[in-house]
């Protein structure tokens, strides 16, 4: 081997080959400078999560929850009374439950309202007091 041959390394040994060397433009005397290898951005694997809105689960339970009501109301045709202070009302049991459910879902919608605005009151007190405290 020669030194001329010692001299230039294969490229198996130094890694991806250098870019070429752009050409001077302008034209002058001195030589272009190139650029130092960048290395090659590393290949990520594109992997799609699907996060789906819940729309099929939510359309499955509604779905059971139809039928679980169906059943018992034809399995609670019986006529009950009601009586409420001075109000008697005759109506089937089925009525009573669905309107006792209707009036526990109502109620608790109400204070889920009031928890919610309770808590927004407080995130954003608390937020005024850390701007308040960031101006000092």
């Amino acid at each position: 081997m020669s030194d001329r041959e010692s001299d230039i390394e294969s490229p198996e040994e130094t890694g991806p080959a250098p870019e070429a060397p752009t050409p001077d433009v302008a034209g002058s005397e001195q030589p272009a400078v190139s650029a130092p290898p960048r290395p090659e951005p590393a290949k990520m694997e594109a992997r799609r999560v699907f996060v789906g809105t819940g729309v099929f689960w939510g359309l499955v339970i509604a779905v059971l929850l139809a039928a679980a009501v169906i059943i018992l109301a034809a399995q609670n045709t019986q006529q009950v009374t009601v009586e409420f202070l001075s109000f008697e009302i005759d109506t089937s049991l089925i009525v009573v439950l669905l309107a006792a459910l209707l009036v526990g879902v109502v109620l608790d919608e109400i204070v889920g309202w009031v928890y919610r605005a309770r808590r927004r009151r407080t995130l954003t007190d608390r937020e005024e007091l850390k701007h308040l405290r960031a101006d000092r």
